[in-house]
């Protein structure tokens, strides 16, 4: 199974935490001018913040809403996946066409340079010539 988009997790986990908070004191603690806030009294100064008797209930409607929240999160991770395996089938298209270049460009300097050898006194300068250009081709496009 496919990891799930953080993202998507993420707000997953805190619809359906919200759901199963237990009804606690909450503290606001304040020390050295940082603020937090903890489940278990501060050492010094205690600021209660004010916490809802009884837990969240669950109504019908909610309930559909939080469902549509998740398959509507559902359908954005599948289209996401389905991108990112277009996007790695286009780099693997283009991975192999760009060997396939690099191999026909290595013949292609493999030839010329087999015209240098072979060319006769007369012909030699533009053999050369061809085969420098065929080494500059194969070093811009394939080093």
């Amino acid at each position: 199974m496919k990891v799930m988009n953080t993202a998507a997790s993420t707000a997953i986990f805190l619809s359906l935490s919200c759901v199963a908070l237990p009804a606690a004191a909450i503290y606001k603690c304040e020390q050295a001018g940082v603020v937090t806030y903890t489940d278990i009294p501060c050492d010094g100064q205690q600021l209660p913040v004010a916490v809802p008797d009884k837990p969240h209930e669950t109504d019908d409607k909610s309930l559909a809403r939080e469902k549509r929240e998740v398959a509507k999160l559902q359908a954005i991770r599948e289209q996401r996946e389905r991108q990112d395996k277009q996007i790695r089938d286009l780099s693997t298209r283009g991975a192999a066409a760009r060997e396939r270049k690099c191999k026909s460009l290595a013949l292609q300097l493999k030839w010329r340079e087999e015209d240098v050898r072979d060319a006769p006194l007369s012909a030699q300068d533009k053999a050369r010539k061809m085969a420098r250009r065929a080494a500059e081709k194969y070093r811009n496009d394939c080093q």
